[in-house]
């Protein structure tokens, strides 16, 4: 389905962009910070789990993809099953919390950073694996039991 590969390509791509941010020479005079190439990083990832959501549920229910994420994450649950609807929610709202900032906080450190580019990859990966071995309940045949 076209959605899904566009959701691929993008999600690649936005996981090259957190490692790129990562690259110590980006550019001469480049006036990113460590902490702001963190949170550019933090916001790539996120919306790299974003995209992935959008595209296991899109695939489902066409509908849903003009709802808040905040509701994708709900919808998940049925469609992905609790256990790892539950592990992307908790992902998410780290991810967002790591997007803000507040100048009395420390943002997101690079080695945290570093884990949740591991987590978005590993969480993207079994989102996918579970719509083609057909472990949404949609396509299991279940969701009318």
């Amino acid at each position: 389905m076209p959605v899904t590969s566009i959701g691929v390509d993008t999600v690649t791509a936005l996981l090259a962009t957190a490692d790129a941010l990562f690259v110590e020479d980006l550019d001469d005079g480049n006036p990113l910070t460590p902490a702001g190439r963190a949170r550019g990083a933090t916001y790539a990832l996120r919306i790299a789990l974003e995209v992935a959501v959008d595209a296991a549920l899109t695939a489902e229910q066409s509908e849903l993809h003009a709802i808040s994420m905040r509701a994708k994450l709900l919808c998940l649950r049925h469609y992905a099953g609790p256990s790892l609807a539950r592990r992307i929610n908790a992902l998410w709202s780290r991810l967002s919390e790591g997007c803000k900032y507040h100048h009395d906080e420390l943002g997101p450190r690079h080695a945290q950073v570093q884990v949740w580019r591991g987590e978005v990859e590993t969480l993207v990966a079994e989102l996918a694996a579970a719509r083609v071995v057909g472990a949404f309940p949609q396509q299991a045949g279940t969701a009318g039991d």
